[in-house]
This record gives structure tokens, C-alpha cells and sequence, in this order.
């Protein structure tokens, strides 16, 4: 009789502190929005531009975690440089318009959201549905954006800060539960 050994199958783990300095950038840009509701389009194309550049930065960093699988990293490291190109694009170009900025909002949501939904994917556990109900938070909002450039000024505002800050402060809430199930010993 023949015995095979099996590989143990490895399970990603939720990245603690990338995730979570996410979810604090998406927050604190909402809350910022927020505090200035009547901003002209040039402050909420910077404040934008900040924030997606932010995002690009910790995807970068993320890139560099040798704990995650090189596809991990290949992709934070792709989505980092384009979401920090689309940042310093908006900063640039405050003044295009909310149909532009709309767009690239929008974009940023969807790009976020599907980066959530792959590390959904690898993850396990309540991490990975609380990941999958960021992706799809983050995906209908995008699609929202995309399906309605138009927006006022003031309803942009207030969807963009009631959002980021709605989304960040799920991210941190799924980041800080991810580190709380990797420190927790399991039986």
C-alpha cells in the first residue's frame, strides 16, 4: 500500500499594517472632505489627489512585503504606481472639472475594490468576507461614479467623504480583526 504526502495548503493572511494605513488615508480623506462640504473643485482635486497617491504609496510599500506571494506583490506594486500616476494627475489638474474628476474618483474606487476582492480571494476566515464586502462596497461605489460624471459639485463632496470614510473605517476594522485572528492561537 502507497501513502501519498500531501502538501499543507498555505493561507494568505490579511496584510496587518498596509491594510490598516489604507483604511486611515480613506478616513481621514473623508473626514476632510467632510469638514469642508462647500470646497471648490480645486481643494477636493487636491484633497483627491493626495489621498489616491496615498493609496499608491502603501501599495508600493506593500510591494515590497517578501511575505506575500511574488503575484501579490506584482500586483500591489502595479496598482500602487498607477493609482500614484491617477494622484499626481489629479493634483496637477485640479481645475478640469467634476465630469474628470468624477472619472478618475470613480476609477480609484474600482481599482481599490478589486485589489480587495484578490486579497479576499487569498484570504481566510472573517478577514475574507469582510474583504469581499469591501470590494463590493468599493466597486458599486466606483461604478456609481462612472455612471453619473455629472454629479454636482456639492453631492461629489458629500458621496466622496461619506464613502472614503464609510470604507476606511471598514478597512480598519477588517485590518485590525486580521491581526487579532494572527495573534490568537488556533486550537
Amino acid at each position: 500500500m502507497t501513502t501519498t504526502a500531501s502538501k499543507p495548503a498555505t493561507t494568505a493572511t490579511v496584510p496587518f499594517w498596509p491594510l490598516l494605513a489604507i483604511g486611515v488615508v480613506t478616513a481621514v480623506f473623508g473626514i476632510a472632505v467632510l469638514v469642508q462640504p462647500d470646497a471648490t473643485l480645486r481643494l477636493l482635486g487636491l484633497l483627491a489627489g493626495i489621498w489616491i497617491a496615498g493609496l499608491g504609496v502603501m501599495r508600493l510599500v506593500s510591494a515590497f512585503n517578501k511575505a506575500q506571494g511574488l503575484t501579490q506583490q506584482v500586483l500591489d506594486g502595479a496598482l500602487g504606481l498607477i493609482l500614484l500616476v491617477v494622484g499626481a494627475t489629479c493634483m496637477v489638474n485640479t481645475a478640469r472639472g467634476v465630469m474628470a474628476l468624477s472619472v478618475i474618483i470613480g476609477l480609484a474606487w474600482l481599482l481599490s475594490g478589486f485589489a480587495e476582492l484578490l486579497l479576499g480571494l487569498m484570504a481566510r476566515g472573517r478577514a475574507r468576507l469582510g474583504l469581499f464586502a469591501l470590494a463590493a462596497a468599493s466597486i458599486v461605489v466606483g461604478l456609481l461614479f462612472l455612471a453619473w460624471p455629472g454629479l454636482s459639485l456639492h453631492a461629489l463632496v458629500l458621496l466622496t467623504g461619506i464613502t472614503a470614510l464609510v470604507l476606511g473605517t471598514a478597512e480598519i476594522v477588517v485590518a485590525l480583526q486580521s491581526r487579532h485572528a494572527q495573534v490568537v492561537p488556533r486550537p
